[in-house]
């Protein structure tokens, strides 16, 4: 074979690995989280956030991802909407595939755009399913957790097409605070407070809100990725803001999963799935902010 022919191959080969480890490796990340403002009770938890599974299935009957989240043990699990794809059939297998994890540990869900598209019937049998292996699903409603007659204040919003940071001016910034306030209920910003919200790309909204840590997903990383640049968003615009990991907005953070599904172009690249693992720890008096 001439070496051009071989280069080619090789190439070709690289791109294919590429691809299908974008798409079928499932990845941990891990972050640690500290503030001042963190309940001593808490120090050390681990919360587990999954976010844009899509109805994929890793491994016969999700296996794979059981295995992976029962090897991490967490305190609790977080779920950020979109875990469920909008045309799934099978309700009670999909549920019953993710029994294993949705009965043994504390798991907090919040309403992303599929579960809002399912249809009112099939959203209903998903939800009522969800809530008989105890899930606490925090559609615009909240809920307090409790560790040793301490507590942290805990969000979800169900996700909303209309709001969209990047397009409004003040005024439609204040009224949306104000509907959003509304929304989720009012918090203390004495506590510490989370909350769970599909969408990553209104972060300075939540932050505006008074929240102290906030998870997101949705974005699927920018489909394609180079570093922490991602290329795409679901508003069909380049290069999201955010997409990926950690971001800080002064004294509230957000964590941004890429997600473990597929968006509405099944494509990722140098982008795999993830679930990531974040330690919260308590800051003390001169401790930097993590």
């Amino acid at each position: 074979m001439e070496p051009f022919g071989l280069g080619i191959i090789i190439i070709i080969c690289i791109i294919i690995f590429c691809v299908l480890d974008s798409n079928y490796h499932l990845v941990i990340r891990r972050y640690t989280y500290s503030s001042s403002k963190l309940p001593k009770s808490f120090e050390g938890v681990k919360i587990l956030h999954l976010s844009d599974l899509h109805s994929k299935r890793f491994g016969k009957n999700n296996i794979k991802l059981v295995q992976k989240v029962d090897k991490l043990k967490p305190d609790y699990i977080v779920m950020t909407g979109d875990m469920i794809h909008k045309n799934e059939k099978n309700i009670e297998q999909f549920v019953k595939d993710l029994q294993p994890i949705l009965k043994k540990y504390p798991v907090f869900y919040s309403i992303g755009n599929h579960e809002r598209r399912m249809g009112y019937k099939k959203y209903n049998e998903y939800i009522e399913k969800l809530q008989a292996c105890g899930v606490h699903v925090l559609s615009d409603s909240s809920y307090d957790i409790e560790r040793e007659y301490e507590k942290i204040h805990i969000v979800g919003l169900n996700f909303k097409d209309n709001i969209r940071y990047e397009k409004m001016d003040q005024e439609k910034i204040d009224k949306k605070l104000d509907y959003l306030m509304y929304q989720g209920g009012p918090i203390d910003e004495t506590k510490f407070n989370i909350l769970l919200a599909h969408d990553a790309l209104n972060f300075p909204l939540y932050k505006r809100l008074g929240y102290d840590l906030i998870f997101a997903g949705h974005v699927h990383g920018g489909l394609i990725r180079l570093g922490k640049i991602g290329l795409l968003s679901p508003r069909r615009t380049f290069f999201p803001k955010y997409c990926f990991g950690k971001y800080v907005l002064e004294d509230s953070t957000m964590f941004v999963s890429t997600g473990m599904g597929d968006a509405s172009i099944p494509l990722r690249l140098f982008n795999p799935p993830e679930m990531s693992l974040i330690t919260l720890k308590k800051q003390e008096e001169g401790e930097r902010h993590e």
